[in-house]
């Protein structure tokens, strides 16, 4: 039997409706609806209190459905990967701040883009993982990113117009960073704008 029918069946044996499940397990209606109908699944805190209410084993929950199984496999790899993720953006940070503050020349400069392409690629390798694993593209998370984004480029063109204002030495590569960052949220932008187009025809 499959997770969803096992809870549903188990529910109603004990003459149990959903809301009632949900207000034992501090969880919403909507909720237990999506675990019954497969839209989701719970954690593992939550299929312990599931053992618990209906008299389950955890190992009879977990085992008879591949659902579950993948979904849980996935929810590991997500939280293994999480630490990566952290790095290279911490990486990319600095490389930036590199780049604006502090003046590179010969083969330190060239060791330190080597360095960036490398933790880029990385990222990418990483975000396609991801993005495998939670069945969506990254460019659908634009949206929430876009803030954030759009506001450190503002945040850089003012630093580097400030500077040649008042002839400050932020590095020589400011401006060409500032422009990179303008020309990759206009690339992200159509890419966004294309995509949801091809998808809404």
């Amino acid at each position: 039997m499959r997770f969803g029918a096992r809870l549903k069946t188990e529910r109603i044996e004990l003459g149990l409706t959903q809301k009632q499940v949900a207000d034992t397990m501090n969880v919403s209606r909507q909720t237990i609806s999506s675990w019954e109908t497969e839209n989701s699944y719970p954690d593992i805190d939550s299929l312990i209190q599931l053992s618990d209410l209906f008299h389950i084993s955890l190992d009879v929950l977990l085992k008879e459905d591949v659902g579950m199984k993948e979904y849980l496999k996935k929810k590991e790899a997500l939280e293994w990967i999480r630490p990566i993720k952290q790095v290279t953006i911490t990486i990319d940070i600095l490389f930036i701040i590199s780049m604006i503050f502090i003046r590179h020349g010969g083969a330190a400069g060239v060791f330190l883009i080597l360095v960036a392409l490398l933790n880029m690629l990385v990222m990418v390798r990483v975000k396609r993982f991801e993005d495998e694993l939670n069945a969506r593209p990254a460019i659908l998370r634009w949206p929430n990113l876009r803030k954030v984004v759009y506001s450190s480029a503002i945040f850089l063109t003012i630093v580097v117009v400030f500077g040649w204002v008042f002839h400050l030495h932020l590095g020589d590569n400011a401006s060409a960073v500032a422009i990179g960052l303008w020309l990759g949220i206009i690339i992200v932008e159509l890419t966004y704008r294309f995509h949801r187009r091809s998808h809404a025809s």
